[in-house]
């Protein structure tokens, strides 16, 4: 890895130790499926927390809500949700998975949509000896609230639904950013040539760097003028090469309106949708469109002079945004 792109990955895990997080694996089923992820010690087993996790520290037992943060397309998410885990964590125990063909999680099965990326979500949130902190010694369940952006708004659509009704959570609130939950082959065809490529999966999982740098221009509202050729290279190399057949599988493997009728019924829970005002990826008016189909249940935040990552663009509005919706009363200042 370069030196720049080795930089700015210890500043973002620093980021999530500072946080009270702490990485740890698990494999989630019969099928070899294992997800990396990172949790806030007092949810992990006690080999992992020591004393953190022994009983009666104040972490464990003030039995806070938890927070489940789902990455996009992209670098880790360390790097996804660097800005966001020191403020959500002031409040909440946050649990940050790393998707199937991301980083270190992977799986056997053949399967690669984004329900089966949330059921192996759903299958270590409940599994009891993954994050056995989720449940505690006095048996009452810890509130899960759900934190999707772009892919990982899709997944956690799916995951709201996978833990609803389960006895072993609480689903809270669910909060979707960027994420057109209504996307169909219309919508590929036109980003493919908004991008200037034939097939949507050559943008969204690049093999050059003329292709990242295309990706790269279209995610944010203002790109930097200039990205030096070594860092787009260790990018590509550390970020999209990796496990590049599987995200393609992944794209093409994403549930439509068309493969699943119910898909687009509004969710039992509140729901918050962000979205960038000129994000070029998901375009706003599909933020409407979101919003429609989730039905009352739902409210639009749109975030000015922000593109499809509004959540690193401008973290401070997106953070205060965050937080009154998962804490009423909270006051802007947390969200700094």
């Amino acid at each position: 890895m370069g030196f720049a792109v080795s930089l700015i990955n210890a500043m973002f895990r620093r980021a999530f130790t500072s946080a009270g997080l702490r990485p740890h694996s698990a494999v989630v089923d019969d099928d070899g499926t294992t997800l990396h992820f990172w949790a806030h010690r007092s949810l992990l087993p006690s080999s992992k927390n020591g004393a953190a996790a022994a009983g009666g520290s104040k972490e464990t037992t003030t039995r806070r809500p938890v927070v489940v943060l789902v990455h996009g397309f992209g670098p880790d998410p360390t790097w996804q949700w660097g800005v966001q885990v020191g403020p959500l964590s002031r409040h909440f125990d946050l649990v940050v998975p790393t998707l199937l063909f991301f980083g270190a999680s992977a799986t056997r099965a053949a399967a690669r949509s984004d329900a089966f990326q949330a059921a192996a979500v759903a299958a270590l949130l409940t599994g009891g000896a993954h994050l056995p902190g989720l449940n505690g010694a006095d048996g009452k369940r810890r509130l899960v609230h759900v934190v999707g952006t772009s892919y990982g708004g899709l997944v956690a659509r799916h995951l709201a639904r996978a833990l609803d009704g389960r006895a072993e959570t609480a689903v809270g609130k669910v909060v979707l950013c960027d994420a057109d939950l209504a996307k169909g082959p219309d919508d590929d065809a036109a980003l493919a040539a908004k991008g200037g490529v034939a097939e949507v999966t050559e943008l969204m999982a690049p093999a050059d760097g003329k292709a990242l740098r295309r990706l790269m221009a279209l995610c944010v509202h203002r790109p930097p003028k200039f990205i030096p050729e070594c860092l787009v290279r260790d990018l590509l190399r550390k970020y999209f090469a990796d496990k590049r057949e599987e995200k393609i599988q992944l794209i093409k493997g994403i549930i439509t309106e068309q493969d699943d009728s119910q898909l687009n019924s509004p969710l039992p829970q509140e729901v918050l949708i962000i979205w960038g005002e000129f994000d070029q990826i998901f375009p706003v008016e599909k933020a409407h469109k979101v919003k429609e189909i989730l039905g009352e249940k739902a409210t639009l935040k749109i975030i000015p002079n922000t593109g499809h990552l509004a959540h690193q663009e401008d973290p401070k509005m997106f953070n205060d945004i965050l937080l009154k919706f998962l804490l009423p009363s909270v006051v802007a200042s947390d969200a700094k």
